[in-house]
């Protein structure tokens, strides 16, 4: 199977999940608390299954194959890795860190945000400076969704929108496990090109979904539904895009 049919199946399992989230959250789904309707509790269950699913198994079919260059920091990944430095300067300093706690996790989150959002930043000017960025600062993607990870887990007011929230956490959890062999990728002359290629994609697919269907939702209903705030769906659908070019850029130039 050529690559750009494998591309192309991969990019409808995506939509196919998208419609189903969708259809979730607007038919099963109290806009109000974030959880499911009662009497319909169940349906919305086997639709989180079942997107979950679907993502898994687009994960699984493009580590069988879909090949993964080497990356070079070519144009298309300067250009998403600026816009994702761009949405996380914006969670930074625009919006408030949605952390309710003790004051170590706002200037942790702060911290490795401001890292991470200088690093996509790098990775993005490199392309038209012609600098090298040394391999063990790619490392930073990874610390910050590890902590993000952390904190998010220890908001406990963040987590109680448990139906709401299953996707949001998963994309974070996903994105992680890709920035660990992104980091390899980086570093080593030799890397599992399989484990990337599932890991992209695992992680590309939710943060997608996640995403554009809690836009979708809020925007319908007027604001009403924003129990992920806006800044950290914005993140979220730049780690997709970055995610995403990362995975199906770089092998054109062999097709």
């Amino acid at each position: 199977m050529s690559k750009i049919k494998t591309k192309l199946i991969i990019i409808a399992a995506t939509v196919v999940a998208l419609v189903l989230r969708l259809v979730q959250i607007f038919a099963f789904t109290d806009y109000k608390t974030g959880f499911f309707k009662r009497n319909l509790s169940v349906w919305g269950t086997i639709l989180t299954v079942a997107i979950l699913l679907i993502c898994a198994a687009a994960s699984i079919f493009s580590r069988k194959t879909l090949t993964i260059e080497k990356p070079n920091f070519d144009l298309p990944i300067s250009v998403a890795s600026g816009f994702l430095s761009i949405a996380l300067f914006y969670e930074l300093f625009m919006e408030r860190i949605a952390i309710e706690g003790v004051a170590w996790q706002a200037v942790l989150m702060k911290a490795v945000g401001f890292l991470a959002a200088v690093y996509f930043g790098a990775v993005a000017f490199s392309k038209f400076f012609g600098y090298k960025i040394p391999d063990m600062v790619h490392i930073i993607p990874t610390f910050y969704m590890l902590i993000r990870i952390v904190c998010s887990f220890i908001n406990i007011t963040s987590l109680s929108l448990i139906a709401e929230n299953i996707f949001y956490v998963a994309g974070l959890c996903c994105v992680l496990l890709f920035f660990v062999s992104y980091a390899g990728v980086n570093a080593l002359e030799e890397f599992d090109k399989k484990s990337l290629n599932m890991r992209a994609v695992l992680g590309s697919s939710i943060c997608f979904i996640t995403a554009v269907s809690n836009m979708a939702a809020d925007i319908f209903a007027k604001g009403g539904y924003n129990h992920i705030p806006l800044h950290s769906q914005l993140v979220m659908l730049m780690l997709s895009l970055f995610i995403g070019v990362f995975a199906f850029g770089f092998s054109f130039k062999n097709e």
